[in-house]
């Protein structure tokens, strides 16, 4: 999708003018998202066997470990049955193992194997490479910039999105 031209700030709020979705800030960020994973599904898929979900439950158990399920649905976003899914995927492919918590047998969890060790530092070495060719595009100043406006962006939209889940009133507005 070609950038378009950054309108004028109107007195409304912060955003520029939305004159069609194009305009969204979300629509944008979920864009360049999409985009991003389009390039890394192919070459994920071909080299590794994954999809862009399989590999991103690999790099937060890899991240967190030894973690529990629900962590690891709460980090990526994810509702318990596609969570399920995707790490009955990762055992039957000798990545990641399951177990019982010895605290609570109710709670899973989940880490590497040897096997899923390899797989994610190769994926990772990759991964780095792409995102270091993606910030190619920016400056230093401008990397920093990003990362923090992300940094500050995440929560806020957590934060809103619980509050949203936890709204029972069907006909309000954001």
């Amino acid at each position: 999708m070609p950038a378009r031209q950054t309108r004028e700030v109107v007195e409304e709020g912060p955003h520029p003018a939305v004159d069609d979705i194009r305009d969204l800030v979300t629509f944008r960020i979920a864009m360049l998202a999409a985009t991003s994973d389009r390039v890394g599904q192919a070459w994920m898929k071909a080299r590794f066997g994954l999809s862009i979900l399989l590999w991103r439950v690999l790099g937060i158990v890899a991240a967190l470990e030894p973690v529990r399920f629900g962590e690891v649905g709460h980090a990526l976003n994810l509702d318990k049955g596609q969570l399920s899914r995707l790490v009955k995927s990762l055992i039957e492919r000798g990545l990641i193992e399951a177990t019982a918590s010895e605290a609570d047998q109710r709670v899973t969890i989940l880490r590497l194997t040897a096997h899923g060790r390899t797989v994610h530092g190769e994926v990772l070495e990759i991964a780095k490479a792409r995102n270091n060719a993606v910030l190619s595009a920016l400056d230093g100043a401008e990397v920093e910039t990003l990362l923090r406006l992300l940094d500050k962006l995440q929560p806020f939209l957590e934060l809103r999105a619980d509050a949203e889940e936890r709204n029972t009133g069907a006909g309000e507005r954001p």
